[in-house]
């Protein structure tokens, strides 16, 4: 099996849900795309055509949450492919935040700052009754280890920060501090990244 990082991934974030318009955490509860998210889709698959070419060369992953299967669904199609034909696997769901699910992120760091651990390393922060970036991080390790080839993988904010980082082989500050976005495409390729899109 070739190690991950010798291989090709378009990495895409799920497109703009109901709980990101409204600025709260969905962790690994649900909301439906928006319109606008189903306008990054679209973009989105036809970015991916224009970018990857041959698509029949890689594989397909996705979480197993809705919105990124819709996701994916929408952006197999606007590349040219059946709405199926991908994996959905639930190592690549969000982080689950727990008793902080549904909660605004202003919120959750404002009492998350009051805890030693918060200031000493975030990346060891667990989530109330949920998981921690590392916990994350570990688990999203243990799916790009079983990639076989070039792949395709619509996931979320925190695994997109995970599979960057183990990639290009970040610390954790530097994973934690990517800003991701809901429209384009990040391409990780010969230990290198680009971003495609707006």
């Amino acid at each position: 099996m070739p190690d991950f990082r010798e291989l090709t991934l378009y990495v895409i974030r799920h497109g703009e849900c109901e709980h990101n318009a409204l600025g709260v955490v969905a962790g690994q509860n649900d909301s439906p795309l928006t319109e606008n998210g189903r306008g990054h889709a679209r973009a989105n698959g036809v970015l991916l055509k224009s970018l990857a070419g041959d698509l029949s060369q890689f594989d397909f992953f996705a979480s197993s949450l809705h919105r990124t299967c819709a996701t994916m669904e929408i952006v197999r199609e606007n590349a040219g492919l059946p709405r199926t034909g991908y994996v959905a696997d639930r190592r690549l769901m969000e982080i689950d935040c727990g008793e902080n699910t549904w909660r605004r992120w202003s919120d959750i760091t404002a009492d998350a700052a009051k805890e030693p651990v918060w200031h000493r390393a975030r990346w060891d922060y667990q989530h109330p009754g949920g998981e921690s970036f590392h916990d994350l991080s570990k688990r999203v390790g243990e799916f790009l280890q079983t990639l076989k080839r070039d792949s395709i993988i619509v996931t979320h904010a925190g695994p997109v920060r995970a599979i960057r980082g183990l990639y290009l082989g970040l610390t954790s500050d530097a994973v934690l501090s990517y800003e991701t976005k809901h429209a384009g495409i990040m391409r990780l390729s010969a230990g290198t990244e680009a971003y495609f899109g707006e």
